[in-house]
């Protein structure tokens, strides 16, 4: 059983259901709503994954790598549209 997690931006206590689907997560589900219109909570970043030899001239590719990030710019949009900085 995991902490009680609040919301960044009303101090609420986040829906447990949710942190237990997203444990990343930093805002409750109102918030996380409304921080769509600034482009999402998180980001994802792919990259082609290689798998040749390094230095090889013959070029191998795997699959896709990716990684989920924050998305720090839309944070900082919505804790300004909410009043805070």
């Amino acid at each position: 059983m995991s902490k009680t997690r609040f919301c960044e931006i009303c101090k609420q206590p986040i829906d447990p259901e949710r942190v237990e689907v997203l444990p990343e997560t930093h805002l409750c589900t109102t918030h996380a709503r409304e921080i769509e219109k600034f482009g999402g909570e998180f980001r994802l970043l792919t990259h082609q994954e290689k798998t040749s030899k390094a230095g090889s001239l013959k070029k191998n590719f795997g699959g896709v790598a990716t990684k989920k990030v924050r998305n720090e710019e839309a944070m900082r949009k919505l804790l300004e549209a909410n009043g805070r900085r």
